[in-house]
């Protein structure tokens, strides 16, 4: 049975409501991150890695909405067909509304009792061996293309969390690059934040397409500003297809700082072509060139190897799915590792319990308030 203008009102103004009190959240969350990483760097999460699990909270959002909507047709079905308008208890939307607002204030809580949050109380000072890394990563539109059993971008994300899980106390940064190149992550010894912004990369970062090579080189000796002067390496992940500078140049440059170049070569000869996706993500097709037919990116082997030459580093290429990534291990591991000290936090207290708590004591004034209300 369908709803009653009044209920159509309530309900617009109940979404209306719940939509606000949403934005304020997150809001107050993106607010208490930012103060936390500037005013707060005692304070840390246990489990960086399980992050994601904040969405659950819209998701929980619009399934309440899909499930009042619901509840009020079937209780307003009942209210005129069985017992009457008139004795028929009725649906309190304002309180289902708070019943909601507490439920999910109670799963929040919850997640952040799993991310783990813990308060450093002890500086000290830590000295650790380790070799200087900065990835340098193509995400211009060609690493869309499939032609290795999955498209490369995919197969460039999956090598890199390989290399990581290889590595110890090395500091790793990421640059990101197309027709222009960035640094996405500075150099740390935190790979699950590493692995947070690794996750977020797409062709959609940078709005000048291309694969300016030599810049991704140049940014990444830059990315070493404050790096010991000993044992430096980039790792450039790209098909190789540069259509803006010199990468030898730029390779070589990087080699009289004492900085070597490895690459991945991350296409095959023969190509593919590049897709075209919609506003959506839908693929909707290939890009074409002047002449209307597609666009095939191939590997521009004869330029990543000179530069890896010209970089005093190794050459891999990709095969399907699979990327030998020893070479670079090897020469990482073979370098001389260099000694660095940093202050850190060494002593945390888990204060996950307080959360827990926060939710159990939420969950048990939820059941306190009633669904519905008695017609006077």
């Amino acid at each position: 049975m369908s709803l009653n203008s009044k209920n159509i009102k309530s309900f617009q103004a109940m979404v209306l409501g719940v939509f606000i009190a949403e934005i304020v959240f997150w809001v107050f969350v993106t607010a208490a991150v930012l103060f936390v990483n500037e005013f707060a760097p005692h304070i840390e999460l246990h489990r960086k890695d399980l992050t994601l699990l904040l969405f659950a909270l819209p998701i929980a959002t619009v399934s309440f909405l899909i499930h009042l909507k619901w509840k009020m047709k079937s209780v307003a079905a009942l209210s005129e067909e069985k017992l009457g308008e008139s004795t028929f208890p009725r649906l309190s939307m304002g309180r289902e509304v708070w019943r909601f607002l507490i439920w999910r204030l109670a799963i929040a809580m919850i997640v952040v009792g799993v991310l783990g949050p813990k308060v450093g109380s002890k500086l000290q000072e830590v000295e650790s061996q380790g070799s200087d890394l900065v990835i340098a990563i193509d995400i211009s539109n060609s690493m869309m293309a499939e032609d290795l059993g999955m498209d490369r971008m995919s197969l460039a994300k999956r090598t890199v969390e390989r290399v990581l899980a290889k590595l110890g106390s090395d500091r790793v940064g990421l640059v990101i690059f197309a027709g222009q190149a960035y640094v996405q992550c500075p150099l740390t010894t935190d790979y699950s934040a590493l692995k947070l912004f690794l996750n977020t990369i797409s062709p959609d970062l940078i709005a000048i397409q291309g694969t300016a090579l030599g810049e991704a080189i140049d940014v990444s000796v830059l990315a070493f500003k404050n790096s010991p002067e000993s044992n430096r390496s980039i790792l450039l992940i790209t098909d190789g297809e540069n259509h803006e500078d010199d990468p030898v140049a730029a390779a070589a440059r990087a080699r009289e700082k004492g900085i070597s170049v490895h690459i991945i070569g991350l296409a095959t000869p023969e190509g593919a072509p590049i897709p075209k996706y919609d506003k959506s993500g839908r693929k909707v097709g290939f890009i074409q060139g002047a002449d209307g037919s597609p666009v095939v990116s191939r590997l521009e082997e004869t330029v990543l190897v000179a530069t890896a030459t010209a970089g005093d580093g190794s050459f891999t290429r990709a095969k399907k799915s699979f990327v030998n990534i020893g070479p670079i291990i090897n020469a990482l591991n073979s370098a001389e590792k260099t000694r660095t000290s940093n202050v850190r936090f060494t002593d945390y207290d888990h204060r996950f319990q307080i959360f827990l708590f926060i939710a159990l004591c939420l969950v048990v004034l939820e059941t306190f308030i009633p669904h519905i209300t008695s017609r006077k």
